[in-house]
């Protein structure tokens, strides 16, 4: 099994069914192990050793052929909202602060606008780099799983879904949702469409509205650009979608 930053691999641990995962060294894959320590096995998959200077983790076996995203999306929606709130602990310091990542996005958006040929209306990028700069200021102190979409939520034993492949920041758990609105947009759409979704993602996990919105926006304009770079065809017509939505 393999996904693009890593490799997971059937292991057993005397008689108890694991996985080796091994990681690209990046920043994201660098935090995963705290993460997961951090969680315990609450909501996410649980992890039993690790050995950073290798990049491995040993982790309990899921059931890698179920996840959320052969599930009716209305009940993935639920499942996924209550995860994500779950999973928003507060902790040590010892993550990338969410304040950080939007002084970053601040320099970097314009930049990356111009870059790939300006393909959003200015102002989107003005409006969000204006609300990353508000958010950041004011950002909480929990630990936000950004990267939490239904791909990464699996059937487990101990309980019913569990998250693996985290990636983390500090700050507000609304950072967290937009994810789970460009994933499976198109289900989204034909089930009710984003108006009853976002209040049923807001429902279950307890978020502040106006927040998620706006931290929606700046998530929604960055992918949008990364996509770009990497040559995604679908997720900025996704993106574009959500912001238009939004605004």
């Amino acid at each position: 099994m393999h996904g693009y930053l890593g490799l997971v691999i059937p292991v057993r641990r005397v008689e108890e069914p694991c996985v080796l995962k091994v990681s690209w060294t990046d920043e994201a894959a660098s935090s995963e192990a705290m993460a997961l320590a951090a969680w315990n096995g609450q909501g996410a998959v649980r992890l039993l050793a690790s050995q950073p200077a290798l990049w491995a983790l040993l982790l309990e076996r899921l059931d890698h052929r179920r996840s959320l995203n052969d599930v009716e999306i209305v009940e993935a929606v639920e499942v996924a909202s209550r995860l994500l709130r779950r999973l928003s602990i507060p902790v040590p310091s010892d993550f990338r602060s969410l304040r950080l990542v939007t002084q970053d996005l601040c320099h970097t958006l314009p930049q990356r606008w111009e870059q790939y040929g300006r393909p959003m209306p200015q102002r989107w990028v003005e409006q969000a780099c204006e609300l990353a700069v508000q958010l950041g200021t004011s950002c909480g102190n929990l630990l936000v799983n950004y990267d939490l979409h239904y791909a990464d939520v699996l059937r487990g034993k101990r309980e019913p879904w569990l998250v693996v492949d985290p990636k983390v920041v500090i700050g507000d758990p609304e950072f967290g949702i937009a994810q789970l609105l460009w994933c499976r947009l198109e289900d989204i759409e034909a089930k009710g469409g984003l108006d009853r979704h976002f209040r049923m993602l807001i429902e279950a996990a307890t978020l502040d509205p106006v927040r998620a919105r706006s931290w929606t926006l700046v998530r929604c304009v960055d992918y949008w650009l990364w996509a770009l770079s990497v040559g995604l065809t679908h997720d900025p017509d996704r993106c574009e979608t959500i912001v238009n939505w939004l605004i």
